[in-house]
């Protein structure tokens, strides 16, 4: 957010001086108008800069949320917190044993009754989809489930490409 602040005070201030610089008197004559008052007004120009210094320092001072990368389980003996890395080596180890999946990107969000887990496959060109897809999303939430003790709401699958295997060419000699 203070990223997106910063650039449109930068455009405005580089527009500024664009408009200055090609011979404007408009936003000249504003800033001068501008300095004038503050000057003549010291008890209200006391209060403006205050605020602007504070508001200028609040992004600062402000405690920033951490982002949490982990999904928690409780257990007998305590808390287990699992990274989103390693359920997403987890989910790519599962679903790789299945036959006809070349490639799979699994993106992993949390919600209030389980994780959603969405993956982005290739398949080899001869595999039926709604069949291993089917067995894909069965197998990676028992899997998740069982390693993990997390809950899996859904599993969503999206196959992208269907590539054909690759013949082994010997190479070209001249």
């Amino acid at each position: 957010m203070i990223g997106y602040s910063v650039g449109a005070l930068l455009v405005v201030i580089g527009g500024y001086i664009l408009a200055i610089g090609t011979g404007w008197r408009l936003p000249y004559e504003l800033i001068l108008d501008g300095l004038n008052w503050l000057r003549a007004n010291t008890w209200e120009s006391l209060i403006i800069a205050i605020f602007i210094i504070v508001l200028g320092i609040l992004p600062f001072i402000k405690p920033r949320k951490s982002i949490d990368h982990t999904f928690r389980t409780v257990s007998q003996l305590g808390e287990v917190r699992v990274t989103v890395d390693a359920i997403g080596d987890l989910i790519v180890r599962s679903a790789q044993s299945k036959n006809g999946v070349r490639l799979v990107k699994p993106l992993i969000k949390q919600r209030e009754d389980g994780l959603e887990i969405l993956l982005d496959c290739q398949f080899n060109p001869e595999t039926v989809i709604t069949e291993v897809s089917e067995q894909l999303q069965t197998q990676i939430k028992e899997d998740v489930e069982r390693f993990t003790g997390i809950k899996v709401a859904e599993v969503k699958v999206l196959v992208r490409r269907l590539d054909p295997v690759q013949p082994n060419r010997s190479p070209r000699v001249r």
